[in-house]
């Protein structure tokens, strides 16, 4: 995809998710806008909490869903990353 002579970027999250192939899918939205800047489709993206790009802030209209089993699994994955409440 391109903007005049330039590729048009993903944010570096988004971007990460869609190279990474390690079972995420992107379930709605996730195109490019093609616009001035960096700008991506509100996106909803199915990601193991395992994946690397989920333990970043991603600043854009993403919303990861993870898959878990108990309420305590949640709370753990929550709390797993950086900008987690602890």
């Amino acid at each position: 995809m391109s903007h005049g002579d330039e590729p048009v970027k993903m944010p570096n999250g988004l971007q990460a998710v869609v190279t990474s192939q390690q079972g995420e899918k992107i379930l709605t939205g996730g195109s490019v806008i093609e616009s001035e800047g960096n700008f991506v489709q509100p996106t909803i993206v199915e990601i193991s909490p395992k994946v690397d790009v989920v333990k970043e802030e991603l600043f854009g209209p993403v919303l990861y869903v993870l898959k878990f089993k108990t309420f305590e699994e949640a709370v753990e994955i929550n709390n797993s990353v950086p900008q987690g409440q602890r």
